[in-house]
């Protein structure tokens, strides 16, 4: 310090850790830094007189920068820890992505087998069985050559088994085609062979449907055993219920549909050793059985009630993958 010419004082200053050597500082008294890491410093000052004779000893200065909260342990300890569950959540992701999409693939793969194995049971069953009818009825005894009335109805019993065969190829044709995967194509195919087979067993067919069905989706499975279910229940009216009348309605709701097919026949009556179960309803026969399997395996619900005289009906209910938004259209006839 000097009191005869202070503009003369000159300073040295150096801050421990930043700077390599002393930074003259003339007779300036301060000294700036900017963006000191975080940590403990020690700031050093020496000055010298207006003689020039400089202060070796100096004074010092300690003192210490905190850290920003992105700069603490705990904080990078934190991130890191995110940072290591974030990696191991997205490789598990994307690990059960890759399986989800195995799977499906599984899943597609049973699927065709599936559909494979039904297409090849049908053909047994229905092609099959229908050509072996008519390579016998084709071979008859030479006696029976002679006999025009004979001859007569083995012709008539191949030209009913082939119309039988070309019905049965067609429905197959039918139910192996993507395009028919809608509830609009399976109600349309439904109406069609019921009015053809109704109108060959002279029984009226009354269809109360809906104007505009939608097109929700249906998987085939879901097509073929609900059409086998309906096909078995207008096939019980006419052979078992001496109806004259079969009404097929469909009802659309939220989520599902229900198909019901309804006869003016004589009723069902319960075998002696079953006992009706509520609201009337009844499950006897191996043909009732095969619709009520038929219905569940695709999730959907088989009632049916009957009463003496009052004639039978058939419900299938099944559970649709997409609803329909708003309203239910009106029926049609």
């Amino acid at each position: 310090m000097s009191f005869v010419e202070p503009n003369k004082v000159l300073f040295k200053y150096r801050l421990d850790g930043i700077d390599q050597s002393w930074v003259e500082a003339g007779n300036r008294r301060t000294a700036f830094y900017s963006r000191l890491p975080a940590g403990t410093y020690r700031f050093r000052v020496i000055a010298c007189n207006n003689d020039g004779v400089w202060n070796t000893e100096g004074a010092t200065l300690s003192f210490t920068v905190a850290p920003f909260f992105w700069q603490t342990w705990w904080f990078i300890g934190a991130c890191s820890l995110a940072a290591s569950v974030a990696i191991a959540a997205f490789a598990r992701h994307i690990s059960r992505r890759r399986m989800q999409r195995k799977i499906e693939r599984m899943e597609r793969q049973h699927e065709i087998e599936r559909e494979r194995a039904r297409i090849a049971q049908d053909i047994h069953d229905d092609l099959g069985a229908s050509l072996s009818r008519i390579a016998m009825l084709s071979q008859p005894g030479r006696g029976a050559l002679t006999e025009p009335a004979h001859t007569t109805a083995m012709l008539a019993r191949i030209y009913n088994t082939a119309r039988d065969l070309t019905r049965s190829l067609d429905e197959i044709v039918w139910a192996v085609d993507p395009k028919h995967d809608t509830l609009d194509s399976l109600v349309d195919y439904m109406g069609k062979y019921a009015h053809d087979f109704l109108i060959t067993a002279n029984v009226r067919c009354r269809l109360d449907l809906p104007i505009d069905v939608p097109p929700w989706p249906l998987t085939a499975e879901a097509r073929h055993n609900l059409f086998l279910a309906f096909k078995e229940a207008l096939n019980n009216a006419v052979r078992h219920s001496s109806c004259d009348e079969v009404r097929i309605s469909l009802a659309l709701h939220a989520d599902s549909f229900e198909l019901v097919v309804h006869d003016n026949g004589h009723g069902i009556e319960p075998a002696s050793n079953e006992a009706p179960a509520p609201g009337g309803r009844i499950a006897s026969g191996n043909g009732l059985q095969n619709m009520r399997k038929r219905i569940a395996r695709i999730g959907g619900r088989f009632e049916i009630s009957s009463q003496a005289g009052a004639g039978t009906t058939v419900s299938f209910t099944v559970i649709t993958s997409r609803p329909r938004a708003g309203a239910a259209p009106g029926p049609r006839s």
